[in-house]
């Protein structure tokens, strides 16, 4: 049985939704959430089995939903475009915009109660639990949905996601904050329910993340290499790319593909790539190696122990890379530099196919970047690090 783990940050929690649709669709039944936050907010719609009902909030997300404010208002603030008067208007149409030192949230509390079903949860059969922290007794609470008062479910959520920034109200005359201070990622509530197969959906956000022993753990971590947008950026359009972005990312983890900023599929002949390697023409190493600056080395050392790893090196690729990764690598830099449609699922073929096709347009150009090179010109500084990526491509692939 897999348990869910989602990370707190606030607007970034569009992403959770994107992760839980590729979810689905590989045909993973989750029987357990954790959540901080927004990761809280989300998991209980996520628990109560309304996905899709969860979808369309984040896909048509809006300011005025989350906080006492007018679009127009936060727009304006938003654009940093205030004249005088402009401020003084602001001033009078934001009176109750900060209640009690904090933002007021009370459009959310509205649309969380409109929408949890406290019943739905309780009788769904999974494990659910959240963090939040208790001002008034300045400790934090990690709580699962049987420890919770009947009734209470929406008050705990909305403690859980408190942001210090948000008004906060009582719970039985006691104060909480973002359960984020204490505990962004509670890995350890679905651990201590004996889950041992964890999808853990990162946000990367503001946030303390504590160490868990994984020993014993089989753990997919869904993580963007993207910026998210900031904690509080409720803008509807930075929401539907999260959430695209999320689906693909957690495809990208569930299936085990490869690539950086796209989504490639595994090469299925494992000697592949070392035999494209070994059969690289000796012309195309002279290139490499004159463009490196790699001398009194036979072609094929040259190659295996300078060319590849100075190239891996530029690339950024992490030390402990096999040869199909720096190549898929490569090929997905050149795919961003390139211009190459991001969100799709490739074959290495596919993709290396559309890269071919962009290299030969340029091909057309009456100069090209290898042959501008002069004498003594030392190549690697001559190069920008793109110039560079593109024109090992051009010859490596």
């Amino acid at each position: 049985m897999y348990g869910l783990v989602l990370e707190g940050g606030g607007a970034k929690g569009s992403y959770h939704i994107g992760s839980y649709k590729a979810i689905i669709e590989e045909g993973i039944d989750i029987k357990g959430i954790a959540g901080t936050s927004v990761g809280a907010l989300n998991g209980a719609m996520i628990a109560q089995g309304d996905f899709e009902r969860a979808y369309e909030i984040w896909h048509e997300i809006s300011y005025s939903k989350i906080i006492n404010a007018s679009e127009e208002d936060i727009k304006r603030i938003k654009s940093r475009k205030l004249s005088k008067e402009d401020i003084s208007l602001l001033v009078d149409s934001f009176r109750g915009f900060f209640v009690d030192k904090g933002l007021d949230i009370t459009p959310l509390k509205n649309l969380l109660s409109e929408l949890i079903d406290e019943d739905k949860i309780r009788h769904s059969g999974k494990d659910f639990g959240i963090v939040t922290v208790s001002l008034t007794d300045l400790k934090p609470l990690e709580i699962y949905i049987e420890d919770i008062p009947y009734g209470q479910l929406v008050e705990y959520l909305m403690a859980s996601a408190y942001l210090p920034v948000f008004k906060t109200e009582r719970i039985d005359g006691k104060r909480y904050i973002d359960g984020g201070i204490y505990n962004n990622l509670p890995v350890n509530l679905l651990k201590n329910k004996g889950y041992t197969d964890l999808i853990v959906v990162r946000t990367h956000a503001p946030g303390i993340v504590k160490k868990i022993n994984s020993d014993g753990l089989n753990i997919i971590t869904i993580s963007p290499k993207d910026n998210l947008g900031k904690v509080l950026d409720f803008d509807r359009e930075t929401a539907r790319y999260n959430i695209k972005l999320g689906y693909y990312d957690g495809l990208k983890a569930l299936r085990g593909l490869k690539g950086y900023h796209y989504y490639i599929e595994s090469i299925e002949d494992e000697d592949y790539i070392i035999n494209y390697l070994f059969n690289l023409e000796e012309e195309k190493i002279s290139k490499l190696r004159e463009i490196f600056k790699i001398e009194g080395v036979p072609d094929k050392r040259a190659l295996f122990e300078f060319i590849i790893p100075k190239l891996s090196s530029t690339l950024g690729v992490e030390k402990e890379a096999n040869y199909e990764d720096i190549l898929v690598y490569l090929l997905d830099k050149l795919a961003e530099i390139y211009g190459i449609e991001r969100f799709k699922i490739y074959t290495f073929h596919d993709l290396l196919d559309l890269v071919r096709e962009n290299q030969n347009s340029e091909e057309d150009e009456k100069t090209r970047i290898f042959d501008r090179i002069i004498e003594k010109v030392d190549v690697l500084s001559f190069f920008t690090k793109n110039d560079l990526i593109k024109e090992v491509g051009k010859i490596i692939l």
